[in-house]
């Protein structure tokens, strides 16, 4: 959702960078999965904790600019500037690194090819193909999605669809921090 928005509000080169920066979150996930850190973090609650509630806030943060953005319909098209592709980056990259899920998820598919004689080229294989895979999917979801020319009604209705996306993200952070709390 994240990608979409970011790509037709602020085009293919700010949801591409976006892609790129989520694959390469991705791949810090991957590395310190690969790597054997995950095992660490089991092991420390409180950091786990701490990372998933960043996580929230972030997503929070992600909704109440979405619900709170104002309506800027530019009909002669979009000017991209450094900083909406450097915005783009930084919230691709957090929301991936902000996900501590993530980490257990590598950890239940490097299970099937770390071993303890992989090598460290092996392990360098495996954060490659992860944050590879993530980069190159969200580049060709912010691809295609960018290629499409919304009418002046979706224009009119892309407000409404950020403030409902806004929404969404916020109750999530929300619920997710009561289920944090009340553990």
């Amino acid at each position: 959702a994240i990608v979409a928005n970011h790509s037709l509000s602020r085009g293919r080169i700010a949801g591409v960078c976006m892609a790129l920066s989520h694959g390469f979150g991705i791949g810090i996930y991957a590395l310190i999965t690969a790597f054997g850190l995950s095992e660490i973090i089991q092991r420390n609650v409180q950091l786990f904790s701490l990372i998933q509630l960043a996580g929230c806030v972030f997503l929070g943060y992600i909704g109440v600019k979405l619900i709170f953005k104002e309506k800027n319909i530019n009909p002669k098209g979009l000017s991209l500037t450094s900083s909406s592709k450097l915005m783009a980056a930084r919230d691709g990259f957090l929301v991936a690194v902000l996900n501590p899920k993530i980490l257990f998820f590598f950890t239940a598919l490097f299970s099937q090819f770390v071993r303890t004689e992989s090598t460290y080229i092996d392990k360098l294989y495996l954060t490659v193909i992860a944050g590879g895979i993530d980069a190159i999917w969200y580049t060709l979801v912010a691809i295609v999605i960018s290629g499409f020319t919304p009418s002046p009604k979706l224009k009119n209705l892309s407000i409404w669809l950020d403030k409902l996306f806004g929404l969404f993200f916020v109750s999530i952070g929300i619920i997710f921090i009561v289920e944090l709390l009340s553990h």
